[in-house]
């Protein structure tokens, strides 16, 4: 039996449509079920572009919650459109009247016109570049009918459950959920990720989560993060002559005098002082 990722990569080999599976309960936390971070997240270049924005980040954030919210309370597969006019289908993995996973189906076009209608509007309003995202629409899975969506989304669930059923017992030493943090974290800190968005999406306690975190990992996820950011704004400040401003932003830092403050706490000296210490100025 093959495991979910070849089952994955194999349903969307040589189409532009995107899998993603949120984990709410473990489920994917043993070899059979492991997936790639790309089908943890809306990976696809679409995605990326319509995030690139601080209100477009929220939008689509704002978006998938309530996708999700539905799909947890209402135990039932649907489809539609997300905010930027994308069609996806969601599918809740059910066992024992509890859901255990939620399967998304997307980066599909129904109707091209009504799909760059939406973009341009919500563009307006959330600073996205319009012409970049209708671009990107030429990259986007065409289907005449959101059914066969839900069709996959199904194939997907089954072979989920299956695979759980008779997957041997984790040995992986941290919490399901912290390796999900950690993850996010290790993918995502040059993001405005945060503690309570995981938690948002999670369907879990913002309190617990950190709780947790800082239990196995010895450290906050704030801590965790920032310590992220500051290796890579090391590494940069090393590599070349990028603009501290540039650099800080890369990194996750939402505003230069919050990076400086940061870098110096840890160094005792500023990213300029560093970055002349080690000659690269």
């Amino acid at each position: 039996m093959q495991n979910l990722q070849v089952m994955i990569d194999q349903l969307t080999k040589e189409r532009h449509l995107h899998i993603s599976i949120l984990d709410l309960t473990g489920i994917l936390n043993n070899t059979m079920t492991e997936i790639s971070f790309k089908n943890v997240i809306h990976s696809k270049r679409f995605c990326d572009i319509a995030k690139s924005t601080d209100k477009g980040y929220r939008t689509c954030l704002r978006c998938k919650m309530l996708a999700n919210t539905k799909a947890i309370h209402e135990k039932m597969p649907f489809y539609g459109h997300c905010v930027y006019g994308l069609c996806e289908a969601v599918f809740p993995v059910v066992m024992n009247e509890t859901v255990f996973a939620v399967v998304y189906i997307g980066n599909a076009v129904i109707d091209k016109k009504q799909t760059t209608e939406r973009i341009k509007k919500v563009c307006s309003y959330t600073g996205v570049n319009f012409y970049k995202l209708k671009k990107e629409i030429n990259q986007c899975e065409y289907t005449r009918n959101a059914a066969e969506l839900l069709q996959i989304a199904e194939l997907v669930s089954d072979y989920l459950k299956l695979l759980y059923e008779h997957a041997p017992p984790t040995t992986k030493k941290l919490h399901w959920l912290v390796s999900v943090m950690k993850c996010f974290a290790d993918e995502m800190y040059c993001s405005n990720i945060s503690l309570k968005e995981l938690a948002t999406t999670y369907q879990k306690n913002e309190k617990y989560l950190g709780r947790l975190f800082q239990k196995e990992l010895g450290t906050s996820f704030h801590e965790y993060l920032m310590q992220l950011r500051l290796h890579k704004a090391e590494s940069l400040l090393l590599q070349g002559r990028d603009n501290i401003i540039d650099i800080a932003f890369d990194c996750g830092f939402n505003n230069i005098s919050y990076f400086n403050r940061s870098f110096k706490k840890k160094h005792g000296m500023t990213p300029k002082e560093y970055r002349m210490k080690n000659g690269k100025i």
